[in-house]
């Protein structure tokens, strides 16, 4: 496609200190593995011909050496190559994956040639029989239109924040009506939830600490905010797990994506929970960590969890949800990722109504995994527990 014309008059090396400067704060990390290399108008001709590009491409990403190439100055060539794929590599596993490959292969390939002289058919009939081209090649079809999808959303974002939208929407004009539709539920799905979840939703790593998990929920959740009592992060917060969020609220339901878990109560809903010493209530309460909210609040249904009695009702409640979370795990319909969920819920309860049985009351996850270790044998698999109310 034609390169648009450009009017913005910042300075090509400010639109890479300013957006460095807007993702580390935004994400907590900025590109640090990816280098850049820019091409004068005069040469890239060459070298589109010598790495069998369209004469019209204006930039290029080679994960094996997580290079952006982009001709001249221009800067959505740089947010898409630079700031997209680079990003995408740096901070996704599909990107680290495709990395891995692309430098695996490159390693067998210096091994196979060991600096013999070769031309590109001789290239092509290694790749031909290698095993590593070929899982190269099939991991990179199954996952192109999110590594491409993820670069031209980049350009978006990135193109709204240095007033080149026009520059934008001129680039992208000649799409097919369906390549249009794709980005556009992209961008639709940015303008409702944020930025910061438009990187999640794609894979990126998370900083899952309370400024960006406060700054997630007003974007998410916006004026919801105003009748929402409380909002707790726990689970492990590692970069690459599901942000789990427990929420007491008259208008936030309780909601699943891969990479967001919303376990959201009304206030009488969870009052009986504690009752029913339910620990999908009482591990986030005991263990999360205040994102919103009101603290003397939380601090009040510590003391009830903590002075809760144990109760045959609490015994049989726990058992109950066994049985429907087990009934659950066998629902094939849900798919294979949900149905474990619900196996290691299952095991959650019933660890947790055995415990009550024998007069143990056991708060937290870690506690009960722990209990589970020591009560049951291997052979009963409660050592899968781990993970049911994470």
């Amino acid at each position: 496609m034609p390169e648009p014309a450009l009017q913005d008059s910042t300075a090509f090396s400010d639109y890479i200190e300013i957006t460095n400067s807007f993702y580390q704060d935004l994400l907590g990390y900025q590109p640090k593995d990816t280098s850049l290399q820019q091409v004068s108008g005069l040469k890239w001709k060459n070298f589109t011909i010598q790495r069998g590009l369209h004469s019209n491409s204006l930039g290029i990403y080679l994960p094996r050496n997580q290079t952006a190439i982009i001709k001249g100055k221009n800067p959505l060539s740089l947010f898409h190559e630079y700031f997209g794929h680079g990003l995408y590599c740096e901070q996704s596993l599909t990107g680290r994956r495709l990395v891995d490959l692309e430098k695996r292969l490159l390693e067998e390939e210096k091994e196979f040639f060991n600096e013999k002289k070769f031309i590109k058919d001789d290239l092509d009939t290694f790749r031909k029989q290698n095993h590593t081209f070929q899982e190269l090649n099939e991991f990179r079809e199954q996952n192109l239109v999110q590594y491409e999808l993820f670069a031209i959303w980049t350009e978006y974002l990135l193109s709204g924040k240095f007033n080149l939208r026009k520059n934008f929407e001129k680039k992208y004009d000649s799409l097919e009506k369906e390549d249009k539709e794709v980005v556009s539920s992209v961008i639709n799905f940015s303008e409702t939830y944020g930025d910061l979840a438009t990187f999640y939703a794609f894979g990126l790593g998370k900083v899952q600490d309370q400024k960006r998990l406060l700054r997630l929920a007003h974007d998410i959740f916006r004026r919801k905010l105003e009748r929402t009592r409380l909002i707790l992060h726990f689970g492990s917060g590692k970069p690459f797990s599901d942000i789990d969020l427990f929420i007491v609220s008259s208008d936030i339901p309780s909601t699943y994506d891969p990479w967001l878990d919303v376990r959201a109560y009304k206030h009488q809903d969870m009052t009986e929970g504690i009752k029913a010493m339910n620990p999908m209530i009482t591990d986030p309460i005991i263990v999360g960590s205040l994102v919103f909210g009101d603290e003397d609040y939380l601090g009040e249904l510590r003391r009830k969890i903590l002075v809760q009695p144990i109760t045959e009702e609490a015994i049989r409640f726990n058992l109950k949800e066994y049985e429907t979370e087990r009934r659950r795990s066998k629902d094939e319909s849900l798919g294979k990722y949900l149905q474990d969920k619900n196996l290691r819920s299952a095991k959650t309860f019933l660890t947790n109504a055995l415990a009550l049985k024998n007069g143990n009351k056991i708060l937290t996850s870690k506690g009960l995994i722990d209990y589970a270790k020591k009560r049951f044998s291997h052979s009963e698999k409660f050592i899968e527990l781990k993970g049911g109310i994470e």
